[in-house]
Parts: C-alpha cells; structure tokens; sequence
C-alpha cells in the first residue's frame, strides 16, 4: 500500500471518527448525516482498494480482455453503501422531535473538513474507483462545511436550523448517487471513447501509410478502450500493422483487432 493511499485511509477514518462524535454525544442531526456517509465512505474505502488490486492481474481464460472492469465493483458497493446511509437517514429524520445542539457540534464539523481534505485531493489523482471515491468523499467535505454553518446555527438560535442541514445533506446524497450511477451505466453499456481517440488512430494508421475504411471501439474502462478496425494500404500491411497495434495500445491504451484489405 502506498504512501499516498495510506494518508487516503488515515484522512477519512479521522474525518469520519469526529462526525460520528458530534453526531452521536452532541446532538447534530447534520453532523449524523454525516456520520453515516463517514461509515459508507470507509467500507467503500476498502472495498475499492481491494479490487484494485484485482485489476492488475493479466488477462487470463476466463478475462480474456484483462480485469480492467473489476474497479467498477468497487463503485458499486460504493453506491450501495451511500443508498444505505441515504435510508438510515431519511427514516431518522422523518420521527424526530425537538432537541438541542451542543456547541462542540461545531468544533468537530470544523476538525472534520481539515481531516477530509487530504483524502479527496489525493484520491482524484488515482485510478477511476479512487477518483469516483474521492467524488463521494468530496461530497464529506461540503458537507462538514454545511455542517459548520448548521451545528452554530443550531446551537446558539434553533434546532431546526441543524433539521435543514440533515435535510440538504440527505438530498445531496440522492444526487450523488444519481450522478455517479450514470457513469457506471455508461461503462456498463459499452460507450464509445471521446472522439480525440478515434482522431489518434486515424492519424497513427496514416502516418503508416494505412487507410482506415471501417471502426468500432468501446470504453473498457476510463483509459483503456477495445475494438476492430479495416485497414488498407501498399507494401509491408503485416509490419505496418503489428506496428500499428503497439502503437495504440502502449500511448493510448487501444486494444484492436485489425482485418488488412488489399
């Protein structure tokens, strides 16, 4: 495990530990919210870097394109794990009735959001789970900040200035899943790369003196792509060809199969 995923895991068990006191020992239905994706976020956590590491494992005869896709497991039980909380959340905030907010509240959504930050710009820089991982945990972040402004609003005025906190927190949480989901449908169902990709193997087969008279490529994952292309051109197809393979799939991460025409 690496140093920068280490300070991923120390940054969001820290977050998460100072929510989950706020929320439970001072009263703040916010910083309760907020404690509930901390628990999410950690089993996300370790879910995502589990398979990870299944990822790096070769092609074999059951996977013959790789395991590129096994991240997506982890945003998965990602979704799965923030649907959970987005329950657990609205069922406590549909029976509760007056109650009373400590000032410590405040303190920890403050200690909270310094914890967080490490976690959500270190994630983003990772592989696609971690960078939907720190997604999720960028949304910790804007919470403890909505948690700032409700646990000293509900402190020192009224309770139900922390109510409307959870609230807003609660619905953020529907629209992240939202959000994210639509991205895991598009791996899901084969989108086709941005069109730069497609401009980069036109222009690699060209500068081998190859035409390309026909294409078809799909999304593995965010930076590996497979697919099957038509060529045609003069002399030397076969050379040109392998060349052409390596080509793609070490700069671009294209993985095709190529049919030569005469």
């Amino acid at each position: 495990m690496n140093r920068d995923v280490v300070l991923i895991v120390l940054g969001s068990i820290a977050g998460g530990l100072l929510k989950i006191i706020g929320g439970l020992f001072f009263g703040s239905n916010t910083l309760f919210v907020d404690a509930l994706t901390s628990f999410a976020n950690l089993l996300a956590l370790f879910v995502v870097l589990y398979f990870k590491r299944a990822t790096m494992m070769p092609a074999d005869s059951d996977h013959h394109f790789g395991h590129e896709r096994f991240e997506y497991v982890g945003v998965l039980v990602t979704m799965l794990a923030y649907s959970f909380a987005a329950g657990v959340s609205v069922a406590r905030l549909s029976s509760l009735r007056d109650y009373s907010v400590g000032i410590e509240a405040f303190y920890l959504a403050v200690a909270s959001i310094i914890a967080y930050l490490p976690p959500v710009l270190l994630s983003r820089k990772m592989s696609s789970s971690l960078r939907v991982y720190g997604e999720f945990t960028a949304s910790e972040f804007i919470e403890s900040s909505v948690g700032i402004v409700a646990t000293i609003g509900g402190a020192l005025y009224s309770y139900l200035i922390d109510f409307s906190g959870a609230l807003l927190l609660t619905g953020f949480i529907f629209y992240e899943l939202l959000n994210n989901g639509k991205g895991l449908v598009e791996i899901m169902v084969d989108t086709a790369p941005p069109l730069n990709i497609y401009e980069e193997v036109v222009k690699e087969a060209e500068d081998l003196g190859l035409k390309i008279e026909a294409i078809r490529l799909r999304r593995l994952s965010h930076t590996k792509f497979h697919g099957d292309i038509l060529v045609k051109g003069g002399k030397d197809m076969v050379e040109k060809v392998s060349k052409l393979k390596k080509t793609l799939k070490t700069q671009y991460g294209v993985d095709v199969c190529v049919e030569m025409k005469e």
